[in-house]
């Protein structure tokens, strides 16, 4: 004798049958079958994809997308053209290394790199204490004020809406206005490369870090804090070791994206190799357009390898 009931008598495969039976579906089950049309898609995805088709045509219209303009024949004259003009590429010893140490092509792509490394460390300056004030869990929220006043809450609450109103702004700014205005503050330069990608990828940087904080497991949290930690060792101690490994690698990522701000930052008089674009470009010079070019997919290619070794390492 069976200690069950009637389910135990049943052949093997027997509740694989009773799932594919369409009948039972709507004897005691509540969830009504998945309605398809066109054989494929239910009527809920096929809405969605109308929605997204319609989205994306409004955008098209919006851009003036042309694509018989570009594939036409002059089009491609043209293209063709300019690539012709620039061959070959000039890679004259006056043109790379120029005639001193800090007038060349390979000064400029050096200069691009040192605006990028100086640049990224301010935005690393810059994000951290904003990002500390902007976590609402380091300010006024979860297991470090469970025993705090109002007002202590309040202020903290005060101070994380003013962090990421400023956080905000500074991304909001892109690096290339940031630098007209450096430009026009300091002079022509490097150095105001290197403010304009500081200020903004320290609003992205900040506003990723304060994120992260807010997204970090409280239990580790409660435990240092339980030991009689001030809230600073607390963060430090309980929060940052959690999200150490995505703060390193979302900062070589930025310092990868601020390789390529700092090139085009150049067109506005920030030096680098930018500087070189622009002058190849006003002059028509298309072979060493051509090489400058390459100078920068060369550079782009060996800063992206060097981060991800650099990424493995340390995270």
């Amino acid at each position: 004798m069976t200690a069950g009931g009637p389910e135990h008598n049943e052949e093997p495969g027997t509740n694989v049958a009773r799932l594919s039976d369409p009948r039972l579906h709507s004897v005691g089950d509540s969830t009504p079958p998945e309605r398809t049309a066109g054989g494929g898609l239910s009527k809920q995805s096929l809405t969605w994809v109308l929605v997204l088709g319609l989205l994306l045509g409004l955008a098209a219209w919006i851009a003036e997308v042309d694509l018989v303009a570009l594939l036409s024949a002059d089009a491609r004259r043209q293209m063709w053209s300019f690539i012709a003009d620039g061959i070959p590429p000039n890679v004259s010893r006056e043109y790379l290394l120029g005639r001193t140490l800090r007038d060349g092509l390979l000064w400029a792509a050096v200069e691009t790199v040192a605006i990028s490394i100086v640049g990224i460390v301010l935005a690393v300056g810059l994000a951290i204490p904003l990002a500390l004030v902007g976590a609402a869990n380091v300010t006024h929220r979860g297991p470090l004020y469970d025993r705090s006043s109002p007002t202590t809450r309040y202020v903290g609450l005060a101070l994380h809406r003013i962090a990421r109103g400023v956080l905000s702004f500074l991304r909001s700014v892109p690096d290339l206005v940031w630098g007209f205005l450096f430009v026009a503050a300091i002079g022509l330069g490097p150095f105001a490369g290197a403010l304009a990608i500081g200020i903004h990828n320290g609003g992205v940087l900040g506003k990723l870090y304060a994120d992260f904080l807010e997204d970090t497991d409280p239990l580790p949290v409660e435990a240092v804090y339980s030991t009689g930690a001030t809230r600073l060792q607390t963060v430090v101690h309980g929060m940052v070791p959690q999200i150490t490994p995505t703060l390193v690698s979302y900062t070589l990522y930025r310092w990868e994206c601020a390789i390529r701000s700092a090139t085009i930052l150049g067109f506005v008089g920030a030096g680098g190799l930018g500087y070189y674009l622009t002058i190849t470009i006003n002059r028509l010079q298309y072979p060493k357009l051509l090489t400058a070019i390459g100078a920068v997919f060369v550079l782009v290619v060996s800063c992206d390898y060097l981060s991800s070794r650099l990424r493995a390492a340390m995270v």
